[in-house]
């Protein structure tokens, strides 16, 4: 049965953007979750979907869940429907999947930014950390602006292109005008964290090379939020019902 936040948790996502879920997941789930993504990448595993990259390459799945039944279930763990109500204070619906065998090392970012509307549940298949390129977060950053596609102009007023190194720079500009401090989320093996979409967040550096950090990162969004983008994207329900659009 799923159960919502605690009172503390509550006020952490509240106060700082984020909150963790403790031992969401057993350990035997997170190394069948490895398991199966290992074999995916090395070719032992065939889904009909994806195409087995060459060795070296560790680049993110996306949307995963549509055409992987494991992902699909994770996104769409009946235990994570009460925390992401709690969040979002309504029925949430499944939009995304995101799967890192490794830290990506993206650069300041907003989630909202890309999925407007959205919140993510980060999934943690092992143990993680600065060494293996963690997230770092901006706690607080959430309560602020959110930039926008059309915030990016140039210098004649002119609106660029949605994506490009102006985006970067634009959010660093903003997590430095916030004045707050940068941290590092530590987590263990299963545990999920809930992050606000507005937070301002990177992936860091990864301080033992080659190590890797398996995590599941789904993304949801209100179900009456009617400023979906992503009209072809199926809408997911915790009981299975699907829609697009808005």
């Amino acid at each position: 049965m799923s159960e919502g936040l605690t009172d503390t948790q509550k006020r952490e996502y509240a106060e700082n953007g984020f909150t963790i879920l403790r031992g969401l997941l057993s350990p035997a789930e997170c190394d069948g979750v490895v398991t199966h993504m290992m074999d995916l990448h090395s070719g032992k595993k065939r889904i009909a979907e994806y195409a087995t990259p060459p060795a070296d390459k560790w680049d993110r799945t996306f949307n995963q869940h549509v055409w992987d039944p494991l992902a699909s279930a994770l996104l769409l763990r009946p235990s994570l429907r009460e925390p992401l109500m709690d969040c979002m204070g309504e029925e949430p619906e499944a939009v995304q999947t995101m799967y890192f065998w490794k830290g990506s090392e993206q650069r300041r970012h907003q989630d909202q930014y890309y999925l407007p509307g959205c919140m993510s549940a980060w999934m943690t298949m092992g143990d993680v950390g600065p060494e293996n390129g963690t997230i770092w977060v901006q706690p607080g950053s959430h309560k602020g602006q959110l930039i926008r596609q059309g915030d990016l102009k140039d210098a004649d007023g002119k609106t660029l292109p949605a994506f490009g190194p102006h985006y970067d720079e634009a959010v660093d500009k903003l997590f430095a005008a916030n004045k707050l401090p940068e941290v590092p989320v530590e987590a263990k093996k299963g545990d999920v964290v809930l992050f606000h979409g507005v937070l301002i967040h990177r992936g860091g550096p990864i301080g033992r090379p080659g190590s890797f950090r398996h995590v599941l990162a789904n993304h949801y969004i209100p179900k009456s939020f009617t400023g979906w983008p992503h009209e072809g994207w199926e809408r997911i329900s915790f009981d299975g019902s699907k829609r697009t659009g808005n």
